[in-house]
Formats: C-alpha cells, structure tokens, sequence
C-alpha cells in the first residue's frame, strides 16, 4: 500500500517535544531523557502507536521509545500524545537500521513486531501458519504461555544470521535468531559464510561477531560491515585581486547629466601585481562499498589560470602576476594586462596618428583628420572632431563629437559619450549617450540615451537589442529612422555554424578511421604504402586544429543563440516625447509616425508596429 504524503507531517514531528530529534546523543543514557533508571522498551515500527501507548499508560514504571520511520505515520501518534501526554513515552523518526548507533548493547527491551517474526520463518522456509493469531499472540505479549505454530515434527534449525545491506552499500547489518530444540549454534565461519553469500565482501567487522558470539543476543540489528567511505574531492578554485565587474554605469545627476568622470572602466595594476591564484581540484579517493565494488566521489570541475601578454606565471602553475603597470580586465575567463598610453594633449600634428597594442587616454582632443586605434580601451576627456578612433574594448568620449560628416567610432565593445553629432558609430556593445545628432549609428546591443536631453534628432540608428531614449525628433522634421533589426540573419548565420560543424566532425572522423587502420597496418608488420605515411603525418597536423576550429565555431553559436533568445522582445522605449515624422522599424516592420506621442513603447505586434503604454 502507497503511503499518502500529509502535507506538514515533517514540520510538526521536528516541533514536538515527544519527537528526539537528536537520538544519537543519548546512547547509553536514555534514562538522562526520561530522568529515571526505569526499564526501557522499544517497539520498531509502531505505526500510529495505539498498541505501544495503551502499554505505557498501564505500566508507568516503564519507559517506553517507538520508532516509526514513516512521517505521515508518526504525524498520527504525535496528535494522539498531544492528547494523552503520557510522561514515559518518546518516538523517534529513524531507520531500525540505525538502532546500532542509538541505543547501546544494554540497552533496551525490543518488543518484537509481527513482521520480525514472519521474516525470520520466511528465511527458515517455516510451513504454513495462522499469521492472524501470532499477530494477536505478539501484540498481547503473554509470552509466559506458548504459542502453537505448527503440530507435527520439524527439522531442527541452526541458530540463523539474516543480512541486510543499505542501497548505497556503505552498511551491513546483521540479525541473528535463535536455533530451534537441537539445533546448531553459529560459529565465526559460519557467520562470515552467511556475509559472503549476501554479498559482503569487505568491511566485515570482527568485533562485531566477536560480541555476538559472546552474548548471542537476538532480535537486535549488529552494525556488521562498513564501506570504506571515499574522500570527496572538490573542484579548483580561482581568486582574482581585481574588481571583475565589467559594467560600465554612468552617474545620472540630480540636474538631468550625466557624469562620465568615474565610469571604472581601467582597473589599474602594477609591476609584480599579484591577479588570481589557482587552488587545483582534487579529485578525491575512491572507496569500497560492503560489497567490494567501488565508490566513486564526486566529479570535480578542473580550472587552469587562463592569461594574456604582459602577465608571468609562477613554477607551480597555480599564481599569475603583472609584468607591466597598466589595467588589467577578465575577458571568457582569460586574465590580460594591457599598458596604457597617455598623450598628455591633442591628437594632432605633433603625435600624428596613434596605433597602440593597449589602452590609450588622451588627456585633450582629437583634431579633425587624424586617428587613434588600441587593442584596448581608447578614453578622450576632451572633444573629438572629425577624427577615426577604433578601439579593441570601449570607447569613452567624456565631452562627445562633433564628427563634421568626417567622424567615425568603430568599438568591440561599449560606447559612452556626452553626445554625438554627425559622425558615423559602429559599436559591437552598448551605447550610451546624452544626445545624437544627424549620426549613423550601428549598435549589436542596448542604446541608451537618457540624461538632461535624452535626444535622437536626425540620422539612423539602428540595433538588435533596446533602444532607450527620452525624446524621439524634433519640431523641426528633420528625418529621423529608429530600427529594430531582425534576428534572421544571426539565426542563419547559426544555421550555418551548426551544418560547418557538422560537416568538419564528418572529417575528423574520416580522419581517424584512415589514422586507425594505417596504424593498425603498422602494429601488424603489413605493407604501409608511402601515400598512407604522407596522409598520416598530415592528419597529425591537421586533426588539432580541425579540432580547434569545431570548438570555437560552437562558442560562436552558442553566443548567437544568446543573443537570440535576449533580443526576442526588443522594443523602442521612449520616456518623453515622439514627434510626428519619425520612421520606426521593429524586426523587418515599419511605419511612419504621424502624430505626436508621449511616454510610450514600440513594438511589433504580427505584422504591425504597436504603441504601449509605458
């Protein structure tokens, strides 16, 4: 019969004060619980307990434990206790495997249940019997008069040892019966016989039989092997002494700007810094269950310091330092120090253009005609005009651009600027700004331009992602295009991604059936025509890099199914004012605003672009 779960059941056996929650505690001192020396029962397997609390109200000079193991069970004796409160009874909600480790040889009476008993005739294979009157018989406990089984001779029977194992192997129990008129007693062999065929195979405990042997006592569980418990691993573990937070977050003042001055972007180093430390993972040591198989630990994820140029790394493998002062950023898990330039005035004639391996800050501007370009950030704290910067990582313009129709941004990664005007903005992160004026702009992420004017006025711009804005156009109609690209051709381009994957794991396997059998050949003695050698010593250097390229074509992928999945509900968010004019696209849908809206959201809807509420 399926046992009902009762909602709660766990929550007020753990509240009751019949319940020990702690059983291990008081082996050997039970009678500390019940403060007094009095006899001790147990029943194992109470059930509700009627039977074992009609017993403790008629003999108070007898403390009384149920083990019930069963919560929606026990729940029911618990709510009858409530009730009776009878001073000498606890419960608890244990395994009767578990008697070894709660109560000590000497202690306690098991009352023994009908269930003991046909388990024990079922092993001696016992004819048939009245299974409702030895119940009846055992629960009235008048064990002073007999009880007739069976009428008629029977063989005797030795005394018994009946093994039981824990599902996950770690425990072996033992419990012994007695033998019948003229049968044998158990012998040490006999007892490791009986293990042996159950199919305990290692942890066999000695003293265990030893203590049986001595004393023969029955209708009690002995703890009789032990696994050997495996040492559990864990998995490496880096430290980094550097701030990883890549988000760049402007400062919205109180009067509507936006302050750029403290964007924590640079995270400055030192010569000899220390970056991460790596603890390896151990992996752990295997056990050996009862039954001689062995127990695995856990899997532990193994981690190796991932590093860049500009960084040393120590013997043992396990701490990596900056060679150079400069800042330092965690890009996928890889640690690179970059150093930074500093031009301590204009981009102009003096410096010419500027190409740099790291980070470049100019302290002033950037003239119109010259370029900067970094494999790092490029950071300006003066105004760019129509100049070129192409920067590896982000982009900061902490005055903006006044691009003359000659300005271009191109940024791997983000883009914040106090405004930009009439330049041209390829960016494959966010963008952040307090205005952009007749610009074209391409963004891979959110665009967000909020702040004193918040201001989209003129030009193109479009993105996958959010577009965030406080006004939208201007009284002036100066034609202003907002899109919402569609995800198509990334989820093409992943289409594509996973049929090249496809196609080159095809070619490695090729590969190594070609591999295999010239090197079978070889083992063999047999003929290796020159060809053979040639594709072989050309599938040594081909396989890894086949490899490598199948391993970044699915990062590729699973970056654009990402991307994807965020982009799904991309829409046009406008905080202020949407002036007539506009021409909006969401996802391959256009329209044209003819009327002034405020406080609204675009988004697609079918075939149609929708205006929501906020």
């Amino acid at each position: 019969m399926r046992l009902r779960n009762i909602k709660g059941s766990k929550e007020v056996i753990a509240a009751s004060p019949y319940v020990v929650q702690n059983p291990e505690d008081y082996k050997g001192k039970w009678s500390e619980l019940f403060h007094n020396n009095h006899p001790l029962h147990i029943e194992i397997g109470m059930g509700k307990g009627r039977f074992l609390m009609d017993l403790a109200a008629l003999h108070p000079e007898i403390n009384y434990i149920g083990i019930e193991r069963y919560t929606s069970v026990l729940l029911r004796a618990v709510q009858k206790m409530d009730t009776l409160q009878l001073p000498n009874v606890h419960f608890l909600c244990e395994d009767a495997a578990k008697l070894p480790e709660i109560f000590a040889p000497e202690e306690g009476e098991v009352d023994i249940s009908p269930e003991m008993v046909m388990k024990y005739l079922d092993a001696i294979s016992f004819p048939d019997y009245d299974q409702v009157a030895l119940d009846q018989y055992l629960k009235r406990k008048e064990f002073d008069s007999m009880f007739m089984l069976y009428e008629g001779e029977i063989i005797p029977e030795s005394e018994k040892c009946i093994v039981t194992i824990t599902p996950n192997g770690e425990r072996a129990f033992a419990r012994f019966y007695p033998p019948t008129t003229g049968g044998a007693s158990l012998t040490e062999d006999d007892i490791v016989s009986d293990l042996q065929m159950a199919g305990v195979r290692h942890g066999i405990r000695k003293k265990a039989i030893e203590h049986f042997l001595q004393n023969h006592a029955y209708e009690k569980d002995y703890l009789i092997a032990e696994a050997t418990m495996p040492v559990q691993g864990y998995s490496a573990k880096i430290k980094y002494y550097f701030d990883i937070n890549t988000t760049a977050r402007p400062k919205l003042n109180e009067d509507g700007s936006v302050d750029f001055h403290q964007l924590g972007n640079i995270k400055s180093v030192k010569e000899g810094d220390k970056l991460a430390t790596l603890t390896p993972a151990y992996r752990g040591k295997a056990g050996v269950s009862v039954l001689g198989k062995p127990m695995m630990p856990k899997k532990v994820r193994n981690r190796a310091l991932r590093f860049g140029r500009n960084i040393r790394i120590s013997e043992d493998k396990c701490t990596i330092y900056s060679k150079v002062s400069g800042h330092v950023t965690l890009v996928d898990d890889m640690v690179m120090v970059s150093d930074v330039y500093r031009v301590p005035a204009n981009v102009d004639s003096s410096t010419g253009d500027i190409d740099y391996k790291g980070t470049v800050e100019v302290t002033g501007n950037v003239t119109t005609g010259f370029a900067v370009k970094a494999e790092g950030d490029i950071i300006v704290n003066g105004v760019v005009e129509g100049a070129t910067l192409v920067s590896g990582g982000n982009i900061v313009l902490k005055r903006g651009m006044q691009g003359m129709d000659r300005g271009m941004l191109q940024a791997e990664g983000n883009i914040t600027a106090k405004f930009l005007e009439n330049c041209k903005v390829r960016c494959k992160g966010m963008l952040k700004a307090d205005a952009i004026l007749h610009s074209d702009v391409e963004c891979q992420e959110n665009v967000d331009i909020l702040g004193k004017k918040g201001l989209i006025n003129g030009g193109s711009l479009s993105t996958y992602a959010d577009v965030h804005a406080t006004t939208l156009g201007s009284t002036m109609g100066a034609s202003t295009k907002i899109k919402i690209i569609s995800d198509k051709e990334l989820i093409i381009r992943a289409n594509e991604i996973k049929e090249e994957v496809e196609n080159k794991e095809e070619t490695l396997r090729k590969i190594d059936e070609v591999v295999n059998r010239v090197k079978g050949q070889l083992a063999s003695n047999q003929e290796v025509l020159p060809e053979q050698m040639n594709y072989l010593k050309q599938a040594t250097v081909n396989k890894p890099l086949l490899v490598k390229q199948i391993r970044e074509l699915r990062e590729e992928r699973e970056k654009l199914l990402v991307r994807i999945e965020k982009n799904k509900h991309s829409c046009i968010r406008v905080e202020g004012a949407v002036y007539s004019g506009i021409d909006i696209t969401v996802k391959d849908v256009s329209k044209i605003q003819h009327e002034q809206v405020s406080h609204c959201r675009f988004v697609r809807d079918g075939a149609d672009v929708r205006i929501v509420g906020l």
